[in-house]
């Protein structure tokens, strides 16, 4: 089917769809859908906060690739968020052309916009809407949201006429602005393709118009019409004759075109600007028709190759002079979308751009006929298909030549462009007096040995890749296989002379390998990826070098600790003093270091010994200290043994038996003091080569707690010998004061009478002449003891009774300050 029959069912199916695609009527902010928990706001600033600051996909390639297209729906509801009037500034043009960039100027994003490719592949897939529109109030001061578009480039490898159509059908409808993008210069494939795709839109916007398919109420014509559109030419360094504009240079080449015939008119001009063709005038396609050419953005060569990285400083100053231009004029000429005399809003922007997806995949293309069948085909498709075949065969002498194998792209692309002058020759020859015919199929010839000699460049690349990829591989493996025969350890510097010298005889095996592909990209690549892979694989023979190392470094370690422990050795367990501990320390550190030495003398110098010497210190100082600690085991020992010897003469020399108990406290005293001074005496005597030492000092606390608990046992037995002596008269005294407690309302009275009758009951008998303290001091002892006497003086508690008992004892007290205390 001839590609250019796509356009013309376009708006046929979009209209004939009718009810299919009708939209109810209903307001705009019926479809916006607000975020969770969040309320509309009347501030178009507000609504756009929603959406996002970065490349939105509103329309794709089916899953078959440019075939038939389809809205990406989650994306399209963005558009639902726009609720003020809506322009739409789409660019479109050939792939690689730099329709990206060019928006991204037009926006003020510089690098932060739109993806841009610094290869040959096309970037951008169906069409692309900038997330966050650019808002502007219009000389109404109506606000107006500008949504840029970014489209799929034409004439890519692979991608048919008819996909390109709808492509540009559907952003030229959509648009209020279109810009359509080249490079360098205008030529005539450019205008060529352009009237091509623009009569096929223009076809499909009549036919839609004549079926009154609905769109809300009415789907208007207005929606229809061309918009104005302006021709940018990028790096455009050329001058026009005279002082003549772009504007007029290119309608001047509009106007010549050289494909005009009786069944053809180049008619891109706008619809103001009217041509005399076979006698009656027809209007132009589009509302207006500007130029405008940008010079150079940058001079580079790097920022040209990937202008993805250029920033506003590194744009020339007659680029962003141009730039700024442009922009002003289409700020000028801008206007929103119309809809029945009304500005359309985003809602009804997303309706439109899914009804034209739509219609643009709808029917079948073949039912619509083409006014622009080539008559001239059939004369000569025969002789261009025979050129193509004598390219074709002419190429593969070459190929053959290096046995279908990879071949020299300068070399490759020289060949081509003698063998297509030789095609080119031959075809003249063929069409020899067809002037239009012979133009014609040089461009089909040019065309599809430009199809082929890619196919087979870009095959001739893969062969490349892959043979630069073998030979890498391939002289990896003979490096790891020269250094199998390696004996570890090595020392290091000798390691890396031997390492250098390898990785020199293998790159050079590599370079003579592919010397004949050196100024291709691939070659430089796979050389530096051998290059990391020989340092992968040096580093892998360092590392089992320096494992090597390390089982010498660990074996020395062990030797020489052993060796400190042997000469550490205390065969008799006599504990050490300090001194002499310290004397076996250091010989035995000497000679351990010195074995050290010895066994670890191949790694010295290198990385890992820092650390392995290291490590040895570390354990090294275990072996002290555990010998330290062994050490101090033994001392302990003997002063422990030392100090049950003399804390069983104390207990024996302070035994009630010696003393004869009850004996007087202060004599009980002087006793116990006499017996810890001689056991102090004794130990410090006994283990004085030790004293510098912790556990010496442990021990004489161990001793000294011992006896102190002893003592108080001895004080205890004393107490009880006195009780024993006096128990008859204190238990005649305690019923007596059970009898009068109740004459007693405080605690201070009550403990006063306690001991007053304690007394009077103890200066008879055995104890009537003993002293008034220790009888005082057996008395208290006495009431603490008794159960029934510290309850009657808890009974006696309370506030009241506290007060009271205060004031008797201040009494008291005066009374002794006057008196003097009672013998």
């Amino acid at each position: 089917m001839p590609v250019h029959r796509s356009i013309f069912l376009l708006f046929f199916v979009a209209f004939s769809l009718g009810k299919e695609l009708k939209v109810p009527a209903q307001n705009a902010t019926d479809h916006v859908t607000s975020e969770p928990g969040s309320q509309p706001s009347s501030s178009v600033y507000d609504t756009f906060q929603s959406l996002p600051e970065e490349p939105i996909q509103l329309v794709r390639p089916d899953p078959d690739h440019h075939k038939l297209l389809e809205v990406v729906s989650e994306n399209v509801r963005h558009l639902h968020y726009i609720t003020s009037s809506v322009a739409v500034v789409a660019v479109v043009g050939k792939y690689h052309s730099g329709k990206s960039f060019l928006l991204n100027q037009l926006m003020g994003k510089g690098e932060r916009g739109f993806s841009i490719g610094p290869t040959v592949r096309p970037q951008t897939m169906g069409i692309w809407m900038w997330g966050k529109p650019l808002v502007m109030k219009n000389k109404d001061e109506e606000t107006v949201a500008i949504i840029y578009l970014d489209t799929e480039g034409f004439a890519a490898s692979n991608i048919s006429e008819v996909y390109d159509a709808k492509i540009f059908a559907v952003a030229t409808i959509l648009s209020s602005y279109l810009i359509y993008n080249s490079v360098k210069i205008i030529d005539q494939g450019d205008i060529d393709y352009l009237d091509l795709l623009a009569r096929r839109t223009r076809l499909f916007a009549l036919r839609s118009q004549i079926t009154k398919s609905k769109w809300f109420d009415e789907f208007n014509h207005d929606l229809l019409q061309f918009p104005p559109l302006v021709w940018v030419v990028q790096d455009f360094v050329q001058s026009t004759e005279g002082e003549e504009s772009p504007q007029r240079w290119l309608h001047k080449i509009m106007s010549t075109s050289s494909r005009e015939t009786e069944e053809h008119n180049i008619n891109l001009l706008s619809r103001r600007t009217l041509f005399y063709i076979n006698f009656y005038y027809f209007k132009g396609m589009f509302e207006s028709v500007d130029c405008h050419t940008l010079f150079l953005p940058a001079t580079k060569k790097s920022l040209l190759q990937d202008l993805s990285q250029a920033k506003e400083e590194d744009l020339t100053e007659e680029y962003k002079e141009e730039r700024d231009s442009l922009l002003k004029l289409i700020n000028l000429n801008l206007k929103p979308k119309i809809k029945n005399g009304k500005s359309i809003t985003g809602p009804e922007l997303a309706s439109l751009l899914e009804i034209l997806v739509a219609a643009a995949n709808k029917g079948s293309l073949a039912e619509v006929p083409s006014r622009w069948n080539a008559f001239l085909e059939q004369m000569h498709l025969n002789s261009v298909n025979d050129c193509i075949l004598f390219y074709e065969s002419e190429v593969n002498v070459l190929l053959r030549k290096h046995n279908y194998g990879a071949v020299n792209a300068t070399e490759l692309a020289s060949w081509h462009d003698r063998c297509l002058k030789k095609a080119q020759e031959l075809l003249d020859k063929l069409l020899l007096g067809l002037m239009n015919t012979t133009l014609k199929g040089q461009e089909r010839l040019l065309k599809a040995a430009g199809e082929k000699f890619e196919k087979i460049e870009d095959m001739n690349e893969k062969k490349i890749e892959l043979r630069c990829s073998e030979v890498q591989r391939q002289t990896e493996l003979k490096v790891e296989a020269s250094l199998d025969s390696l004996s570890f350890p090595i020392k290091g510097k000798d390691l890396q002379l031997i390492l250098d010298k390898k990785k020199e005889i293998h790159i050079e095996i590599y370079k003579e390998e592919v010397h004949s592909l050196s100024d291709h990209s691939s070659y430089q690549r796979h050389l530096n990826q051998l290059l990391v892979g020989i340092e992968r694989i040096f580093n892998g023979v360092k590392l089992k070098n320096s494992e090597a190392m390390e089982v010498i470094l660990k074996a020395a370690i062990v030797t020489a600790i052993n060796k400190f422990k042997e000469s550490s050795l205390n065969i008799n367990d006599i504990p050490r003093t300090s001194t002499g501990l310290q004397s076996v320390i250091g010989t035995s550190e000497a000679a351990a270091d010195q074995i050290f030495k010895e066994e670890s003398e191949m790694a010295s110098g290198e990385e890992v010994y820092a650390a392995y010497q290291g490590y040895y210190k570390s354990e090294l100082s275990k072996a002290v200290e555990h010998l330290r600690e062994e050490n101090e085991v033994l001392v302990g020992k003997t002063c422990r043994e030392k100090g049950a010897e003399l804390i069983g003469l104390f207990t024996e020399a302070t035994s009630p038996k010696r003393l004869s108990f009850p004996v007087n406290e202060s004599y009980l005293e002087q006793r116990l003091k006499e017996e810890k001074d001689n056991v102090f005496e004794s130990y410090n005597a006994a283990m004085a080569n030790f004293e510098d030492m912790q556990i010496f000092v442990t021990v004489k606390r161990e001793i000294s707690n011992k006896m102190e608990e002893i003592s108080a046992q001895r004080q205890d037995q004393n107490y009880q010998a006195y009780i024993k002596e006096v128990e008859i008269p204190l238990k005649t005294a305690k019923k007596l004061i059970k009898l009068s407690s109740d004459k007693y309302d405080t605690v201070f009275s009550l403990r006063q009478h306690m001991e007053q009758v304690c007394l009077l009951n103890l200066d008879e008998g055995k104890a009537s002449n003993w002293p008034r303290p220790l009888k005082l001091s057996i008395i208290n002892r006495y009431i603490n003891n008794e159960k029934d006497l510290r309850d009657l003086l808890v009974s006696k508690e309370g506030v009241w009774s506290s007060i009271k008992g205060f004031i008797q004892w201040l009494y008291s007290f005066i009374d002794v300050l006057i008196n003097g205390p009672e013998l």
